[in-house]
């Protein structure tokens, strides 16, 4: 809508209309002037690990298996106040891209996040190869209790590779009992594939000898059939990265209902193959976007994402920041975000316009984000959040 404007009260959005419009009806209302912007719903991170942003640089590996070796290792060396540094530095990188919500697997003990800022969705990281570990590895995740600006989102069953059957079941049961949702990587690589059917690879090969640890058993079946085998394919599930699938797995996925969180510029560092975006929109399936982590995408600036997802995917840019908002907030379970409607939580982005042959188009182009309002306060703003109309220039 050009000319468009919001009103916003008690950290919700009261009407949307024209700015003329909205003036006159609410002519004593204080008012925030943004020309040559787009209003958006602030972006939803559907899927990050801000903690291993206080990991320092990884260099690149020859394989998937040897990158995540090096990040367990740095995980294991990492000091207390490394993980706080973490959590604020990440967080505060996602605000500056422009995320009202962040949805945060953890596996870090002792989460702090920051009390401004985007609000932090946590799962807690669930491994547990064996099934006689499993329910131990549930009550820990449980017990993890974060600080800050922070709630329970469900838990995190991390893949078909590092948890074993039992340990998905727990953890969807649990997560239902608290009205959460369970985030687990599917479909993330080849290897993974190949172990889930069988085949060994250099998962089994690469990653778990050092560790002096067995991986679980091997499903015998591609990931996706496997958690429908199990029961665990529906709207409380949400599957991140789902690159290796072909059209039967995204007819399956679509007609279960379970969301889908793809990470294009993280796929990337880890070979050619790209999710088909297109085909799970086509199919109906509730789709977002997520960053994953810092040392997978290089940063937390979600805009990226939303770029990188036109290029692999063939997305039109309405489709992208679809959804990097509403599409991501769907998918978990977030019904007041990802949109600009009455009644919504004022979480609002206002970004420049870049140029385009479209308003969706100059959007997605678009460079500085010029402000950030969380229900209805501007994020890093210590003034007032606006004058009253008879005192603007």
């Amino acid at each position: 809508m050009e000319g468009g404007a919001l009103l916003v009260s008690g950290g919700r959005v009261v009407a949307a209309g024209r700015a003329r419009d909205l003036s006159a009806a609410w002519p004593r209302a204080l008012r925030v002037d943004l020309d040559g912007c787009a209003l958006l719903p602030a972006l939803v991170n559907g899927h990050c690990h801000l903690e291993l942003a206080a990991l320092g640089e990884v260099p690149p590996a020859s394989s998937f298996a040897l990158w995540l070796l090096e990040i367990i290792r740095r995980k294991r060396a990492a000091p207390p106040e490394d993980w706080e540094k973490g959590f604020r530095e990440g967080l505060r990188a996602c605000a500056e891209g422009g995320q009202g919500t962040v949805a945060d697997v953890l596996s870090a003990p002792g989460a702090v996040y920051p009390e401004d800022g985007p609000e932090v969705l946590v799962f807690p990281e669930v491994i547990a190869p064996r099934p006689a570990r499993a329910a131990a590895a549930v009550e820990r995740a449980l017990a993890v209790s974060p600080r800050g600006r922070a709630r329970l989102g469900g838990l995190s069953p991390h893949s078909p590779y590092t948890a074993c059957a039992q340990a998905y079941l727990l953890c969807a049961r649990e997560a239902a009992a608290r009205g959460g949702r369970i985030v687990t990587h599917v479909a993330e690589t080849a290897d993974e594939v190949s172990f889930c059917l069988g085949e060994g690879g250099d998962l089994v090969c690469t990653l778990y000898p050092p560790l002096l640890a067995d991986p679980p058993h091997a499903p015998g079946a591609h990931p996706i059939e496997w958690l429908d085998g199990l029961g665990l394919l529906g709207p409380g599930t949400v599957l991140v990265h789902a690159v290796h699938l072909d059209p039967s797995h995204v007819a399956t996925v679509a007609a279960s209902g379970a969301g889908v969180i793809l990470c294009p510029r993280s796929n990337r560092r880890f070979g050619a193959a790209r999710a088909p975006g297109r085909a799970l929109l086509a199919a109906g399936a509730p789709v977002g976007l997520g960053t994953d982590s810092r040392l997978s995408a290089g940063d937390l600036d979600l805009r990226n994402d939303v770029v990188a997802a036109v290029e692999d995917y063939g997305w039109s840019p309405a489709q992208a920041l679809t959804a990097a908002t509403r599409g991501a907030a769907q998918v978990l379970g977030l019904r007041d975000r990802g949109a600009l409607v009455p009644g919504g939580r004022a979480d609002i982005l206002a970004v420049d316009l870049g140029s385009g042959r479209d308003p969706w188009e100059r959007a997605v182009a678009g460079g500085e984000v010029r402000g950030l309002w969380l229900a209805g306060a501007r994020y890093g703003h210590r003034g007032p959040a606006a004058a009253p109309a008879s005192e603007r220039e």
